[in-house]
């Protein structure tokens, strides 16, 4: 779905955004909804969980 849109110059302006340097994968997208949605996250209710690669701080 995002393909198109992180292609340069836009992309790259996306991915400066990070200190990592580049936007998540899938399967690190996917981790995070497997806990939330596992019992382990039993106690992560009313949270934000932000999967953002720092691209901003909350202050």
């Amino acid at each position: 779905m995002t393909e198109e849109h992180l292609k340069p110059p836009r992309g790259d302006e996306i991915r400066a955004q990070s200190p990592f340097g580049r936007v998540a994968r899938p399967e690190e997208i996917a981790a995070a909804v497997l806990y939330l949605a596992s019992p382990a996250a039993e106690w992560a209710s009313g949270t934000i969980v932000d999967l953002n690669g720092a691209s901003y701080l909350r202050s």
